[in-house]
């Protein structure tokens, strides 16, 4: 069989990891395929170790990538030349229409939660663009695809009943990274942390993510509840966010952490605090639930699918929900204990990385034409 992988539209990120990880949990597996990846330019320099001889890199022409034209004619030719079986696209849409069989990942949110606060609070300008470009996102993923693969259930739902009732779909959950069950590879860093109670939000600077909600709440934390002595540890350099100077007894900025120093940062804090507005899967939440953290989030779909019972769940733009709930569980013991208990059962839900690969694969086989490769 072959199968041609393609990651020519991936720049950073989850969709990055999540194909590094399945490509090398199948060149563990030792199958008799051929492997066919197309690589984007960001990701030319991530295997550099053996592959088996039925693996073949290809790198897209950088000249091409940036235009989607160039880059779908780019690889209508490799994959005519190549006449797999199957094609993945990892994470879509693909933006041509392919001569075999393909199976697209789908990971954006922006497409299919029209009702997050992030969506509602766009300028008009910023609503308009939004909805021409998920218009043509969502034309290219119905059309150029045989069947979609979603990382939630409840994705997958969203997405079909909007707009695809009879496209063919699955759902295969995201995964931990497996630094975090290799604890010989884990890398101890002493944050050095001074505060009682540490609240860490591992996260990029988006404006989806909600940041701008914290010192609103350390307002109502120290007003409201006369709470002193607390941190909250942001993933984030101060000068990229602006907070005022007011609020540097009450957060820590980290900046940006390796993914070795990771474990050893949630041995060092107290919560997971998720406020984020869009998701469809952050491997954050698996992150707390395996650390045994208390996690408290934002009341939104894709934070119930995945966390369950596992969370406090909070009015997503109000400061004292947030604030309530962090007062919950650093004074309720029971509860506190409760959540993390609750995590650690659910977390069982979600596979290895090898078992995420094995799914993928299934899928692949389960839609190649047994016929011949031409659709």
């Amino acid at each position: 069989m072959k199968i041609l992988i393609d990651c020519s539209n991936l720049r950073a990120g989850g969709g990055i990891q999540v194909a590094i990880s399945f490509i090398n949990d199948l060149n563990k597996l030792n199958l008799d395929y051929h492997f066919l990846v197309v690589l984007s330019p960001q990701m030319e320099n991530f295997f550099t170790g053996k592959f088996g001889e039925n693996f073949s890199f290809q790198n897209l022409n950088s000249n091409n990538h940036d235009n989607i034209f160039k880059r779908s004619k780019e690889l209508k030719k490799i994959e005519e030349k190549f006449s797999p079986d199957i094609i993945f696209t990892v994470f879509g849409p693909s933006y041509h229409k392919s001569n075999f069989p393909k199976i697209v990942g789908f990971a954006i949110p922006h497409l299919i939660y029209y009702n997050s606060p992030y969506i509602k609070n766009l300028s008009i300008t910023g609503k308009i663009k939004n909805k021409i470009l998920m218009t043509f996102k969502k034309k290219f993923f119905i059309k150029n695809s045989d069947a979609l693969i979603f990382e939630t259930e409840d994705a997958r739902t969203t997405f079909i009943n909007k707009f695809a009732n009879n496209k063919k779909s699955y759902v295969v959950g995201n995964t931990l990274n497996e630094i975090f069950t290799r604890k010989e590879d884990w890398k101890f860093k002493n944050f050095n942390f001074k505060s009682d109670i540490n609240i860490l939000y591992l996260t990029a600077n988006y404006p989806h993510k909600n940041i701008s909600i914290i010192p609103k709440i350390i307002d109502v934390l120290l007003n409201d509840y006369k709470l002193e002595n607390f941190k909250f540890i942001l993933s984030i350099k101060k000068e990229d966010l602006g907070f005022s100077d007011k609020y540097d007894n009450y957060i820590e900025y980290i900046g940006k952490v390796n993914i070795e120093n990771v474990p050893s940062l949630y041995d060092q804090v107290d919560i997971l605090f998720m406020p984020t507005l869009l998701e469809v899967f952050s491997t954050s939440y698996l992150e707390g639930m395996y650390m045994s953290k208390p996690i408290i989030t934002s009341d939104m779909s894709f934070a119930r699918d995945v966390c369950q019972d596992g969370a406090i769940y909070c009015d997503a733009l109000d400061a004292g929900s947030y604030a309530n709930a962090i007062i919950t569980v650093i004074s309720n013991e029971d509860i506190k204990n409760k959540l993390i208990e609750n995590g650690l059962k659910n977390f069982k839900r979600f596979g290895s990385s090898m078992d995420r690969t094995k799914n993928y694969l299934r899928i692949l086989i389960d839609n190649t034409n047994k016929n011949g490769n031409t659709k």
